[in-house]
């Protein structure tokens, strides 16, 4: 008993016992460091450096800013074999991936963290360039060198110097149509190549200023000779003379003042044995390993099942290997836990069926993001489909207003929230907004039809079938009509004559029409039923024969049957 005891308290003790593993948190980076040179706190204060830097130089034709973002996740490992488990390609050493909102740096030493995190500041800062660029500026920025109050930046790599001696360089309209190699050695060349067009493109007196020019050009979608001819007035041909020129000075590192920024002390922690698991299955995750990411996360679930992160992740993994019902499952488990990723929210909302978890899932994601328009609009759609009119007009409203292809279809469901309010004003408008941002006879079409809902009433009236059999019909009338006439039919030519009543017209004791004098002369005005005329101020009963004088406004409409032309009274208005 003792025996079993003592290895239960030691199995125990283990599972406590903090790992190798530190982590240091700000609110801009949380580096995570299993290397026993390079502290988890020390990684943080070079990256601060290297944001420090960007914050206050920006990228070349493009400002940087970081104040959106969450804090970038750092990984160090403790070797190159450790690293290896994880590395994302064979010839990348290090890497940067963004994976939804959350932006992973993965290293085994600290030597690329000023490549890496360059990929990060281009990617924050919008530019879309061509991959040799995209590494050429990463591998330029790894120059970078702190020296108390000042820096180094630029400068010789000897070992990408010394491969483009030994090589032939690429022509530029390869270089740009290059991604990166998988093979060692060609990425090497490119790599070198790529880096050292940058630094000629950064150094140089003829291409340094112009340089944030040439980069809105790419980025702008023009292609290189396009960018390089408008830009600098030189053919790819001539750009590539120039360059191998620039391989044979040695390069000179530029020195500018640091201003570096004095931090608070990191929040520094080790990592138990289910934070490390949690952490390598998160990198399983970023490096592209899905099935081994998967079993850990599977395993992490055991224990705590109630993580909404957990589920989430697991929920990802079976979208990107192809069961998208598995996901559903993973991402509804995820937001019933009351998971903090809004944008989990919204995407198991587009994906779910049941019309109370889409709302659920909708209303949770703009209470962690109120910003969060996308989710918004769709959950004001949820509210209107559901008949909750009053909750779709706030969610619309607290949307900011939308520009492009979205403008219609927002203005169209605002008016059509608001009608089913009876708030007609501003059903109105709203409608009026959807015509205008309409970009087909249809759309337009659709708008008006809400529009003229906005500015009637909904009534009923009587008509004729083709077999002469009165029916009751939907119809509608302006806003605030009180003398509605329900026996108009649609058809009806209506005529309208003020007189005076002389005769009641009747055949076998029953009423048949009126006999009206006008300023015209006599005129006859039928009554085929006398419950379908509309009488208002008449008297209770009407007695066949002439009758005392009494003045009369009276609608009928003119009816062609059988060759002979009738007046049919609609309606009368006795004085």
């Amino acid at each position: 008993m003792k025996r079993y005891f003592a290895i239960l308290l030691a199995s125990t003790l283990a599972a406590q016992t903090p790992s190798a593993w530190t982590v240091a948190r700000n609110s801009h980076f949380e580096v995570y460091s299993h290397s026993a040179g390079q502290s988890a706190a020390t990684a943080l204060q070079w990256f601060e450096n290297l944001r420090s830097f960007f914050l206050q130089n920006g990228m070349p034709g493009a400002a940087f800013d970081d104040s959106a973002q969450p804090p970038v996740s750092v990984v160090i490992f403790q070797s190159q074999k450790e690293y290896d488990e994880y590395r994302l390609r064979p010839v990348a050493d290090a890497y940067y991936v963004a994976l939804g909102k959350k932006n992973f740096i993965v290293l085994s030493t600290l030597a690329t963290a000023s490549h890496e995190y360059a990929h990060y500041v281009l990617q924050s800062s919008g530019l879309k360039l061509a991959p040799c660029l995209n590494e050429g500026l990463a591998e330029f920025f790894s120059s970078l060198r702190f020296n108390g109050k000042e820096l180094e930046i630029g400068g010789d790599l000897p070992a990408r110097t010394q491969v483009l001696r030994k090589n032939k360089l690429l022509p530029l309209a390869e270089l740009f149509d290059l991604r990166s190699p998988d093979s060692r050695k060609d990425a090497e060349l490119f790599y070198s190549e790529s880096w050292a067009l940058v630094n000629m493109l950064t150094s140089s007196n003829s291409y340094a200023a112009l340089l944030p020019q040439l980069l809105t050009k790419l980025n702008s979608g023009a292609n290189a000779s396009q960018a390089f001819s408008a830009v600098y007035a030189k053919s790819l041909h001539q750009v590539e003379q120039d360059l191998q020129m620039s391989l044979h000075p040695k390069w000179m590192a530029r020195t500018v003042p640091a201003r570096l920024v004095e931090l608070e002390p990191p929040t520094v922690s080790y990592l138990s044995a289910r934070e490390v698991n949690n952490l390598l299955a998160r990198i399983s995750l970023v490096s592209g390993r899905l099935q081994q990411a998967r079993v850990r996360y599977e395993q992490i679930l055991i224990d705590t099942p109630g993580d909404p992160d957990i589920a989430a992740a697991l929920g990802d993994i079976a979208e990107r290997q192809g069961n998208h019902k598995a996901a559903l499952e993973y991402w509804g488990r995820a937001v019933e836990n009351k998971t903090t990723d809004a944008e989990l929210c919204y995407r198991f909302a587009l994906s779910a069926e049941a019309s109370q978890s889409i709302r659920q899932a909708l209303e949770r994601a703009v209470n962690l993001d109120p910003g969060f328009d996308d989710a918004r609009y769709k959950l004001g759609l949820a509210y209107s489909q559901a008949g909750e009119f009053k909750l779709a007009v706030a969610q619309l409203k607290a949307m900011r207003l939308p520009t492009g292809a979205r403008r219609y279809g927002y203005w169209l469901a605002l008016a059509a929230a608001l009608n089913e309010l009876d708030e007609r004003q501003g059903a109105i408008e709203a409608a009026q907004k959807a015509a205008a941002a309409a970009t087909t006879d249809e759309e337009r079409g659709d708008a008006r039809r809400l529009m003229y809902m906005a500015q009637t009433d909904l009534t009923v009236q009587f008509s004729t079938d083709s077999a002469g059999h009165s029916q009751m019909i939907t119809a509608r009338v302006p806003h605030g009509t009180n003398n509605w006439n329900p026996f108009v039919e649609p058809s009806d030519r209506m005529q309208h004559v003020t007189g005076k009543l002389t005769e009641v017209l009747c055949s076998a004791g029953k009423l048949t029409g009126f006999l009206m004098h006008t300023s015209d002369g006599q005129i006859t005005l039928d009554v085929p039923d006398p419950m379908h005329v509309l009488i208002r101020n008449g008297p209770g009963e009407f007695y066949c024969g002439p009758t005392p004088e009494r003045p009369i406004q009276a609608d009928y409409a003119v009816v062609n049957a059988s060759g002979a032309t009738a007046n049919i009274l609609r309606g009368a208005t006795f004085q």
